[in-house]
């Protein structure tokens, strides 16, 4: 059946009445996407485990904008994650210790101990330089030299007793025997009498012990004094510095890490009292950084919960890394060199990833996973995790994790790692799937003209007519592939939007008209249509050879589309069959040379079945057939081509021919019905253009399923053309009205005697399929004659 220009015409029968875009209130978030919507806030819903979310659609349909606005307002209106810093770890220096505040409370404790270290350094050099200090040190001192002074005394009178005298030497104590009060120096102890010598040599041994137990008493004295002298630095540092302690542990007493982080720093000063009094800057300046805060994570800015869009999700990125410097030819590295990820950024808040961008980099998918499983942030450098590190390095203590992680990606990549990774089911058990087309019902359509006007409003540019709007409505259809149907690819709508609102300031105009938003959609596909004119200028130079006149034996006009991602054109394909005697079957010349696709395949073995159920019961299949799609060297995918197939293998059997002025595409059953397919736009165009290029007849046109109707939108140009007879469409529901529309015979139908009407397309293929049977047989009869 033709169909006529009233019927092929695109309408927006539902949209309200309105001059400019300006009338209409502009929509506030996101249209048609409730479904993607609900399974994000069922999500949000549920605080178990594992509940985090798949965001999937096509690329254009909003999934990154939607889930990153939609996620701010409802973070916005949620409370505000804990601040997290790491602070030095007095018991394990290799592992700093983790410690939470309330929001906004890091930043300021941060500030306080850098304060706190500054005000002690200061207090305790002005501590041991004060009068009050010296004076007690000095009584210390004292006491100490008097016991020590009263200690020798004794010794010295004990000796005395046992007649011997007590030398101080640089080797130790000495002692001297005296005798008839003189020093006996070795030659004269020699010379004293036997019994004198013997009492000496008694005496010594007693006072020996008495010298051990004077020095034992001695370093006693000495150890005592340390103690005490120590004991007067602690209480005099303790006495300047407590009280600070005491009001910042007062300031923090809600929180018990806090206070006992304050008593270690407080104990490790006291205990090394003698190297911060050393006077070395680069010592205090130590202990200064061992004191300070890493503010890992800053709440202090932050209104609600955080929303944290990670596009490089690196290792490094996602987990946080502990950083290193170079001194003297050697790493070094302390716990003020952790640096955070993104998963301490939107801890307590969501998460946003692109997941093909995750699978990118190294070992990115493990460590998410692993967060989501162990519910912790562990800092580790990707060198360390694998193993591949022989530099000693931080371990800092893991950080708890809440954080609900948002998936972006395309269908294909989600069922991909649905199939390939068991751990996906169990973390990402909410799919929010984004549709790429909506129904153009009067309240969508009512939506979709809200977008409209917001798009205006927010680029503060000119707004649309009603006629640039109808067009634009069009465009979306075309994009949509259906005329009931308004594509959700909105990105590429506010472009064209955009665009043509930049075509009318151009021009000096206050609104956008059709003919700006025309010129728009012209600019925007000739940026894009390169190959499309390399194609049409080889059909115009016969190089591509279609023909659009006459009519050939075996010989039809097939369609196909060639899509480049940003642009998708139809190409025309001569399609020929050749036939001669065999045992019956179709030989498709891509398939044997392995430049068919599965699709096409079957599409081939389906029109072997339509043969052998159509004329089998009628006469024996004698006839091999053979396809080509000429001029075609990539693969052949998809079964659009089957009834022009068809079409070509009964020309070529009953030997009618086909009218070349006529395309044809669409798909078929083996009962002969006629399916939909795909780009039957941009297949019509296409043929449209080469029958331009070629001159137009007023005959040629395009076959198309009827059930493509409703995908077919059309341009301008094209439905001009077929208002003034130029160009034609035609739609069919079987096989048989294409045989008849190209052929110009009657398909045939069974007559009460089994056969098909005579002088018919079926009657003539019988006709010839026996002729061939009577060959063959023929053939073999005389084979088996010279065989004897």
């Amino acid at each position: 059946m033709e169909i006529s220009y009233r019927d092929l015409l695109y309408r927006v029968d539902q949209m309200p009445r309105f001059k400019t875009t300006e009338e209409i209130e502009p929509a506030h978030g996101f249209i048609g996407q409730e479904r993607a919507k609900k399974a994000v806030d069922q999500a949000l819903e549920i605080k178990e485990k594992g509940f985090n979310v798949f965001v999937v659609g096509l690329p254009g349909t909003g999934r990154r904008s939607f889930i990153s606005s939609y996620l701010r307002q409802i973070a916005a209106n949620m409370p505000t994650p804990k601040d997290w810093v790491y602070v030095y770890n007095f018991s394990n220096p290799s592992e700093p210790e983790a410690i939470s505040l309330e929001a906004g409370r890091g930043k300021i404790f941060k500030q306080d101990m850098q304060q706190l270290a500054d005000e002690v350094m200061e207090a305790l050099e002005k501590i041991f330089e004060s009068d009050e200090y010296a004076r007690r040190k000095s009584e210390l001192e004292d006491e100490y030299m008097q016991k020590k002074t009263q200690l020798w005394e004794e010794l010295k009178q004990k000796a005395s007793e046992l007649g011997f005298a007590v030398q101080i030497a640089p080797t130790g104590v000495v002692t001297v025997p005296v005798y008839e009060g003189k020093l006996l120096t070795p030659d004269a102890f020699e010379a004293l009498p036997e019994e004198v010598k013997q009492f000496f040599n008694e005496n010594s041994r007693k006072l020996k012990l008495i010298v051990e137990g004077t020095l034992y008493k001695s370093r006693r004295l000495d150890r005592e004094y340390k103690e005490k002298l120590m004991a007067l630095d602690k209480d005099a540092a303790l006495f300047t510095v407590g009280a600070m302690f005491e009001e910042l542990k007062n300031q923090y007493e809600s929180n018990p890490h806090i206070v006992r982080y304050l008593s270690n720093v407080q104990n490790d000063i006291l205990e090394n009292l003698a190297q911060l009094r050393s006077g070395d800057e680069e010592v205090r300046q130590a202990f200064k950084k061992r004191y300070s805060v890493n503010l890992i994570v800053d709440n202090s800015a932050v209104v609600g919960s955080p929303v944290v869009f990670e596009r490089n999700p690196t290792y490094a990125n996602l987990a946080g890394k502990v950083e290193y410097y170079s001194k003297g030819g050697m790493l070094f590295t302390d716990f003020t060199m952790i640096k955070p990820g993104a998963f301490h950024r939107a801890n307590g808040g969501f998460l946003i990833l692109e997941a093909e961008n995750v699978l990118r980099y190294a070992y990115a998918w493990e460590y998410v996973k692993r967060c989501l499983m162990t519910d912790q942030i562990v800092v580790e450098n990707l060198e360390t995790a694998l193993g591949l590190s022989s530099v000693v390095s931080l371990r800092p203590q893991p950080i708890p994790l809440n954080v609900k992680v948002f998936l972006i990606c395309s269908p294909r990549l989600y069922y991909l790692l649905h199939m390939y990774d068991e751990d996906v089911e169990k973390l990402f058990r909410i799919k929010s799937e984004f549709d790429w087309e909506m129904e153009a019902s009067r309240e969508n359509i009512q939506k979709y003209l809200g977008f409209v006007a917001s798009t205006c409003c927010r680029l503060n540019t000119p707004h649309l007519e009603r006629q640039a709007v109808e067009k634009l409505m069009w465009y979306s259809a075309r994009l949509a592939g259906d005329r009931n149907k308004l594509s959700m690819r909105l990105g590429e709508i506010s472009s064209l939007v955009r665009e043509a609102c930049t075509v009318a300031m151009k021009k000096n105009s206050n609104v956008v008209k059709k003919e700006h938003m025309l010129e728009a959609m012209r600019q925007r596909e000739e940026r894009v249509n390169l190959l499309q004119t390399k194609y049409d200028e080889h059909i115009n130079t016969r190089d591509l050879m279609i023909e659009t006149r006459g009519s050939r034996v075996g010989q039809i006009n097939g369609l196909t589309v060639i899509d480049l991602h940003d642009h998708s054109f139809g190409v025309p394909v001569k399609i020929t069959a050749k036939i001669h005697v065999g045992e019956g079957g179709v030989i498709d010349i891509h398939r044997e040379v392995d430049l068919s696709g599965n699709i096409h395949n079957k599409a081939v073995l389906t029109i072997e079945g339509f043969f052998r159920e159509r004329y089998s019961k009628h006469v024996r299949l004698s006839l091999n057939a053979t396809l080509s799609f000429e001029q075609v060297y990539s693969v052949v995918e998809g079964d659009s081509a089957s009834v022009a197939e068809v079409l070509a293998l009964i020309s070529a059997i009953a030997d009618v021919p086909l009218r070349q002025d006529i395309a044809v595409t669409g798909s078929m059953n083996q009962h002969g019905e006629v399916q939909p397919v795909g780009g039957v736009t941009e297949k019509v165009e296409g043929f449209y253009r080469t029958c331009k290029l070629h001159g137009f007849t007023g005959t040629q046109g395009v076959v198309i399923p009827k059930a493509n109707l409703k995908n077919l939108i059309l341009k301008d140009e094209v439905l001009e053309s077929i208002r003034k007879g130029e160009f034609h469409i035609w739609t069919v529901e079987h096989i048989d009205e294409a045989i008849e529309l190209l052929t110009g015979k009657k398909a045939g139908r069974t007559t009460k005697d089994g056969t098909f009407e005579k002088g018919s397309m079926n009657y003539l293929v019988v006709q010839a399929l026996k002729r061939a049977e009577r060959m063959k047989e023929a053939k073999k009869a005389k084979r088996k004659k010279k065989s004897h």
